[in-house]
C-alpha cells in the first residue's frame, strides 16, 4: 500500500503519543568518588529520561552517599516496551559488556496497553511485560548484575489502576528474586495523603519535577539500602536532549521547597525499606469494555458497495482529538473485483489518501491501509452491511506490542453513489 495516506500524520500533532522518541540512547556518566563503585544501567522509556531520573540518582548518592563512586548509563526509547527493547538488541549488548551492579527495568506505563475506540486501557503482563521481564533479567543476572524493577505510576485520572500496576511489577519481581523499587505505590502514598502536591507533567502521565524526584529517591533507597532523607531539594545534572543525557551543559533538574522535599524523602524512605507490599499473586486482567465486534450484516452485492461512503473512524487517539476523524471510501465495482480510495480527514485539519483493494466474501467487506508514521503497522478494516450504512470494526498491533481496537461507520453518498457505473 502507498505510503502517502499516512504521511500527513506527521503533521497532524503525532507526538500525540508523547512517549515517542528517536532510538535507543546508550548514554554514560561518572561521578568519581574514593570507594565502591555502583554502575547501573537503566533500561525504559520516557518515564526514566523525563526530568533526568538517573541523574537525579546521582545527586542523591553525592549528597547521602559520599564514599561511593556511582556511575550510570542508559538504554532508553519513548514510548517503549521492554519487549520491544529487547528486541531491538542494544539492551542486551550493553548488559552483556558486564561490570554492572544494578539493571533498571522500566516497564511501558500501560503495559503494552491497548485502546479502545481511542481511549488507552492498561493491558494485561501476560503476553508482554513478564516474557520480557524474564528474558531482560536472566541477562542481567548472567553477567553479575542485580535486576531490579522500577515500579512505574497510574495515569492521573486512573488512580485505581494502581493496584494492578503494584500486582504485576510484585509479582514478576518475586517470581525471579528480582530487587523492586515500589515508586508507583510511593506516588499513590503521596497523591492520596496529599493531592494538591503535583508529581505529574501536563499530560496527566508522564512525571513533572516533584514525580522523579521521588522516583529517584525511591531508586535510591532501593539500590543503597539507606534513607533518602537528607538530600538537597534542588538537584542538578545532565538534561535529556532527545537522544542522550547532556553531560557537558548540566542544569538544575528539580528545585523544591524544603517541606516538600522533605516529605518525599520520608514517603519515598518508608516506601522502599519498610512498608509491606500486598502479597503477589494472579493478578486479574485489567478492566476495558468489550472489544468491538461485527453486528449480524445483511446481503452484499458488489453492486451495492460502488460508490461513495462517509462518516467516523474511532481509532487514534481521543484525548489528542484524532478520534474521531471522517473516513470517506470510494469505490469501484470492476466486474473482476473492487478498487478503490480511502480519505481520512482528522479535526486538526489534515487530510491523507491511499488506494484501496477490498475484498467482498460472504457479505463482510475487508482492507487493509500500511500506516508507516504513526502506528508503523498495517490497520485491518472489516465491514458488514445493517440499516443501509458500513458497520465496520479496525485493528492494529504497533510494534511495540500494543493492540488498537477501533470502530467506523459510513453512509453512502447519495448524489456520488448514484453516479457510480454498475458493472452488469
Amino acid at each position: 500500500m502507498s505510503r502517502l495516506f499516512w504521511s500527513l500524520l506527521l503533521l497532524l500533532g503525532c507526538t500525540s503519543r508523547t512517549d515517542r522518541s528517536p532510538p535507543p540512547s546508550t548514554e554514560a556518566s561518572t561521578d568519581a568518588g574514593p570507594s565502591a563503585m555502583t554502575r547501573v544501567l537503566f533500561i525504559g522509556n520516557s518515564y526514566t529520561y523525563e526530568n533526568s531520573v538517573p541523574e537525579m540518582l546521582k545527586g542523591f548518592a553525592r549528597a547521602l552517599a559520599p564514599q561511593s563512586r556511582i556511575e550510570t548509563e542508559s538504554v532508553l526509547t519513548g514510548g517503549a516496551t521492554l519487549r520491544w527493547l529487547l528486541t531491538e538488541g542494544t539492551a542486551s549488548r550493553r548488559m552483556a559488556e558486564g561490570g554492572w551492579s544494578h539493571v533498571v527495568l522500566q516497564e511501558q506505563s500501560l503495559l503494552g496497553g491497548m485502546r479502545i475506540d481511542g481511549v488507552a486501557y492498561l493491558g494485561d503482563p501476560e503476553p508482554l511485560f513478564f516474557p520480557a521481564a524474564r528474558q531482560l533479567a536472566a541477562q542481567a543476572s548472567a553477567v553479575g548484575a542485580k535486576p531490579l524493577f522500577y515500579m512505574t505510576w497510574s495515569r492521573k485520572a486512573n488512580l485505581a489502576a494502581q493496584g494492578h500496576l503494584t500486582q504485576a511489577y510484585a509479582r514478576i519481581a518475586s517470581e525471579l528474586g528480582a530487587a523492586l523499587a515500589p515508586v508507583g505505590v510511593a506516588w499513590e502514598r503521596v497523591r492520596r495523603e496529599h493531592p494538591e502536591l503535583e508529581l505529574y507533567a501536563q499530560d496527566g502521565h508522564h512525571p513533572g519535577p516533584a514525580g522523579s524526584y521521588l522516583s529517584a529517591c525511591v531508586l535510591f533507597a532501593s539500590i543503597f539500602h539507606q534513607p533518602c532523607t537528607g538530600a538537597p531539594g534542588t538537584l542538578t545534572g545532565a538534561p535529556w536532549t532527545g537522544s542522550g543525557f547532556d553531560a557537558a551543559h548540566p542544569v538544575t533538574l528539580v528545585s523544591l521547597p524544603e517541606d516538600t522535599a522533605r516529605y518525599l524523602q520520608q514517603v519515598g524512605s518508608e516506601v522502599a525499606l519498610t512498608q509491606k507490599l500486598p502479597p503477589t499473586g494472579t493478578a486479574p486482567a485489567p478492566a476495558h469494555p468489550p472489544l468491538p465486534s461485527l453486528p449480524q450484516g445483511e446481503p452484499l452485492p458488489p453492486a451495492r458497495l460502488a460508490g461513495t461512503w462517509s462518516g467516523s473512524l474511532a481509532l487514534y487517539p481521543a484525548e489528542t482529538g484524532m478520534t474521531p476523524a471522517t473516513l470517506r471510501l470510494s469505490l469501484e465495482d470492476t466486474g473482476n473485483g473492487m478498487n478503490g480510495r480511502a480519505r481520512l480527514t482528522f479535526s486538526q485539519g489534515g487530510t491523507a489518501e491511499a488506494p484501496l483493494q477490498p475484498v467482498l466474501q460472504s457479505n463482510e467487506l475487508t482492507f487493509s491501509i500500511r500506516d508507516p508514521s504513526f502506528l508503523e503497522t498495517t490497520v485491518q478494516f472489516r465491514a458488514v452491511l445493517q440499516a443501509g450504512a458500513l458497520q465496520g470494526v479496525a485493528f492494529a498491533e504497533d510494534p511495540q506490542g500494543g493492540r488498537w481496537y477501533g470502530t467506523w461507520k459510513l453512509t453512502p453518498v447519495a448524489s456520488e453513489q448514484a453516479s457510480q457505473p454498475q458493472s452488469r
